[in-house]
């Protein structure tokens, strides 16, 4: 698999009541609509039916985001893709319900292939290498949308992976949106309720990292040298989650719903741990944090030096403390809401955008180097087709991975 990010994606993630039977038909349509108060919430391995209504607040919202990540993180079934194992909990697997998701590899083959049913076998490992198609010398697996790659603390880069649910998948699938010249000649796109989106960021974890703070994967790398470019090595290791957007498009809500999470060890001094990110003790020319190793001539392979532009609100600290603590004894317990991102008027047909709430929104991981300006919202509400058309995609850029149709002239 090879994975590539062209677009300053997240995806939105729920969870509901613990009391859940398993599913037959696909993990985001009707579950019971529980949204608790987050004093009384009860860990559940599905998403909730419905998001809250735009006039509920933020703190509703960051609860609904949380219920989210839950259910997006609860052990997946073995013989079905993106379905829970309701008779497990969550921390009992690595392979977790978004994790089965279709990655952007598997939906956008290259010459277009029709990438066939939902049901094809995930592999066992995360594979991060080189991609068939790119624009640049780096990578788009660790490229960011804005401002370059980003490189922790261990010298090495973080990478990216976009996966998307059934819903989002089938649609693709239905409409040929796989293939570059259907997209770019589409007049009407409009995914379906519930489609799902969730772009990750993985740090390659190290031996003297904590493995046991971090949700991991098995992975194997590309090796990239000092000047960026692949090495043609690879090498096996442990991938530790580090960032993590979730985008659903709620039913009401056509501007989607957002959310943002991160390992709570980014850039934050605590108790000892060593930060991914940032370097309190930082030395030399490139310590002024959040600066763009494009803009700054930073080399690749030397730590980025980041810091949190906006402090979480109040309320995503109360609801962190409240999942947290449920989520004790898990690798989950280790990671913090960084704010949902909801339209307060998302039927007012003259403010297409919504008013995205609140207006900021960024992931120190995702989007490094514009956290003062960053909007999700914002940012996806200038999704098109490939090819300079007027034509949106939905607040989504995953069609932007659509792929030419090979030459009948082609060698197979």
């Amino acid at each position: 698999m090879r994975y590539k990010i062209l677009a300053c994606g997240i995806a939105a993630i729920a969870l509901t009541a613990s009391a859940c039977s398993p599913r037959t038909h696909d993990e985001t349509q009707n579950a019971p609509d529980n949204l608790t108060e987050p004093a009384n919430l009860a860990l559940s391995c599905q998403y909730p039916e419905h998001a809250p209504a735009p006039s509920a607040g933020l703190k509703a919202f960051n609860d609904y985001a949380w219920q989210m990540f839950v259910a997006a993180n609860w052990p997946a079934k073995a013989e079905a893709r993106g379905v829970p194992d309701c008779n497990r909990m969550i921390g009992d697997s690595t392979k977790v319900v978004w994790i089965s998701y279709k990655t952007t590899d598997e939906t956008f083959l290259p010459g277009a292939v029709d990438p066939g049913p939902w049901e094809s076998p995930a592999k066992s490992e995360l594979e991060f290498s080189e991609i068939s198609k790119v624009s640049s010398d780096i990578k788009d697996e660790i490229m960011q949308p804005v401002g370059g790659w980003l490189i922790d603390q261990k010298n090495n880069p973080v990478y990216y992976q976009i996966s998307i649910n059934k819903i989002s998948y089938d649609y693709i699938r239905q409409n040929d949106f796989y293939n570059l010249d259907t997209v770019t000649t589409a007049t009407d796109i409009e995914f379906l309720d519930n489609s799902l989106e969730v772009k990750a960021a993985w740090r390659w974890l190290q031996a003297d990292d904590d493995h046991s703070r971090y949700f991991t994967r098995p992975a194997i790398f590309e090796v990239y040298g000092t000047n960026g470019k692949p090495t043609g090595e690879f090498k096996e290791g442990v991938a530790g989650l580090v960032g993590l957007h979730i985008i659903v498009k709620a039913e009401g809500f056509p501007q989607w719903v957002w959310a943002t999470f991160e390992q709570v060890d980014n850039v934050t001094v605590s108790g000892g741990i060593h930060t991914s990110f940032y370097n309190p003790n930082c030395t030399g020319q490139y310590c002024t944090p959040n600066i763009s190793p494009e803009h700054s001539g930073q080399p690749f392979g030397d730590p980025n030096q980041l810091t949190r532009v906006t402090p979480l609100h109040p309320e995503a600290v109360a609801v962190n403390e409240a999942y947290q603590s449920a989520l004790k004894g898990t690798p989950f317990q280790y990671y913090e809401l960084v704010t949902s991102q909801y339209p307060l008027d998302p039927q007012d047909p003259g403010n297409p955008m919504g008013t995205p709430t609140p207006n900021i929104a960024a992931n120190v991981t995702l989007e490094s180097y514009i956290q003062p300006t960053s909007s999700c919202m914002a940012c996806h509400f200038t999704a098109r087709v490939p090819g300079g058309t007027l034509v949106k995609t939905d607040f989504s850029f995953i069609l932007l991975h659509a792929q030419a149709p090979a030459n009948p002239g082609d060698a197979q």
